[in-house]
């Protein structure tokens, strides 16, 4: 029997490959992919799916699609590895509109760039809402979910052990597209580690866009991720899908980035061992899922797990260790100490008549000081609390991204009082709840919002039958404190007179 079962937990599709992990690459026993069904998903559903396709694992691992999760870019100051959890969980509290008791998150660090001296990292963060029904319903079917990462980074160990298995130098650039009819998800992997995720989403196949409209999301996602790319540019691209599905898109990014484009088949171009089984459907609805097995059979590329993250090294008791070595310095220090004690309360107190007579000079310093410290603070909290509204009400429609998404509908601006300079309301309606989230999101990203920033329900709206979910929220500006001048050059001395 198997130990592990795979699942990519997709919105439209799910898909399943039950494997044995090994030290190098997973033994597939058999799998299955199937559409959800049209009432909602129960456990019986779920069992009698496993049953019919004699899948027998009771252990899963599952790759949330790219759009359940939020990825946001963090840079920290340059600190030990041991400390970055920490610091991590810090930032996340600051930089999401919900509280962390509403989250599962974990961080992916970034390849260090030259002349950069923080660290970056990816911030992966995933509501509670969208986990706790997927780990019940996993539950009532029998299964113990023990790993929950993303379709990006099963699409990144998918294509490096490919890229492994072909010896292809791993410095350069490579882009992922994974095409599967009325979904697109794109990746960049450099160094073997994930630069970039992006997922594009049409409401139905009717609607896809032409080729041209698939390269404008490309381009869209190397814009952010320039500076890690080696030279630049793009070395490679791996496109997976159906014939269907992909069409002219190889060809086309070819031609566009100047670099080979070919498709990837997620079974004989990685290396995984299939066996006997067999699958139903394309190899490419099973791109995620085997990429997943990888991750859990010696992955080569960096892991990320939302139900077991990464966190900082217990701290160790240093006084057990000394304990025996404590009792026998006890004796030598009764022996000697007098001595010592002597010697130590007169150096003290030489240190302490030094110490008194420099912290009464500083004293001085400090209130001849002050009057111009007080002046220049009532300075510049006078000239941070400004605030222009017309460029308030722009950059509300830039954060916007335009209207074909969402619309304002309510805007208004108080004045406010203490470490807060205003109060901003906005309501509107959007297409989705996915894009009154994500605006809510990106206002809170905003540093100027970093006072608050609240998020009503969203709830079912009256009116353009286009825009049905109303959103409203109310946001707390604070004082943008202007960054100070550099310190004037002392004055040369004048040259000496021959």
């Amino acid at each position: 029997m198997a130990d592990l079962l795979a699942l990519s937990w997709d919105r439209n599709r799910l898909t399943g490959i039950e494997f044995s992990p090994t030290a190098a690459d997973p033994k597939v026993a058999g799998g299955f992919s199937v559409n959800w069904p049209e009432q909602p998903v129960s456990a019986k559903w779920l069992r009698e799916t496993l049953r019919r396709h004699n899948i027998n694992a009771k252990q899963v691992v599952v790759a949330l699609a790219r759009e359940d999760a939020v990825l946001r870019l963090l840079e920290l100051p340059s600190v030990p590895d041991d400390e970055l959890p920490t610091l991590v969980r810090f930032q996340a509290a600051a930089r999401t509109a919900q509280s962390l008791d509403q989250l599962l998150l974990d961080y992916l660090p970034l390849p260090l760039r030259a002349g950069v001296s923080q660290k970056e990292v990816w911030l992966a963060t995933a509501l509670l809402s969208t986990v706790t029904p997927l780990r019940t319903l996993l539950e009532e079917a029998g299964l113990d979910l023990t790993h929950l990462t993303l379709s990006s980074l099963a699409l990144t160990e998918l294509i490096a052990r490919g890229e492994a298995k072909q010896a292809i130098e791993t410095s350069g650039a490579s882009l992922i597209v994974l095409r599967d009819q009325a979904r697109m998800e794109l990746a960049v992997v450099s160094q073997r580690q994930l630069i970039a995720a992006h997922a594009v989403k049409w409401s139905s196949i009717n609607d896809i866009p032409p080729v041209t409209k698939m390269l404008a999301e490309v381009s869209r996602l190397l814009v952010q991720v320039q500076a890690w790319l080696p030279e630049g540019t793009l070395h490679r691209a791996w496109v997976i899908g159906d014939d269907a599905d992909v069409g002219e898109l190889p060809a086309a990014l070819a031609k566009r980035w100047n670099c080979p484009a070919e498709r990837f088949d997620p079974f004989l171009q990685s290396g995984i061992s299939g066996g006997s089984a067999k699958l139903e459907g394309p190899s490419s609805h099973y791109a995620i899922a085997a990429g997943l097995a990888f991750t859990q059979s010696g992955a080569i590329t960096p892991k990320l797990d939302l139900l077991n993250p990464r966190q900082p090294p217990p701290k160790r008791d240093p006084r057990k260790p000394y304990y025996a070595a404590a009792a026998a310095a006890a004796l030598l220090v009764l022996a000697t100490g007098t001595a010592v004690v002597q010697q130590s309360l007169a150096a003290y107190d030489t240190e302490i008549n030094q110490n008194q007579l420099r912290e009464s000079k500083l004293k001085d310093q400090l209130k001849e000081g002050e009057p111009t410290f007080v002046a220049s603070k009532a300075l510049e909290d006078w000239r941070a609390r400004g605030v222009n509204q017309l460029q308030q009400i722009a950059e509300l429609h830039q954060v916007m991204e335009g209207t074909d998404k969402l619309v304002i509908s309510d805007y208004r601006f108080d004045p406010g009082s203490g470490d807060s300079i205003a109060r901003i309301k906005a309501a509107g309606n959007a297409k989705t709840r996915f894009e009154a989230e994500q605006f809510a999101q990106r206002l809170a990203d905003l540093p100027k919002f970093q006072n608050g920033i609240k998020q009503k329900p969203i709830t079912s709206g009256k009116g353009d039958s286009e825009y049905q979910n109303r959103f409203e929220v109310e946001m707390e500006m604070g004082p943008q404190r202007l960054k100070p001048a550099p310190p004037a050059k002392p004055p040369s001395p004048p040259a000496a007179k021959p």
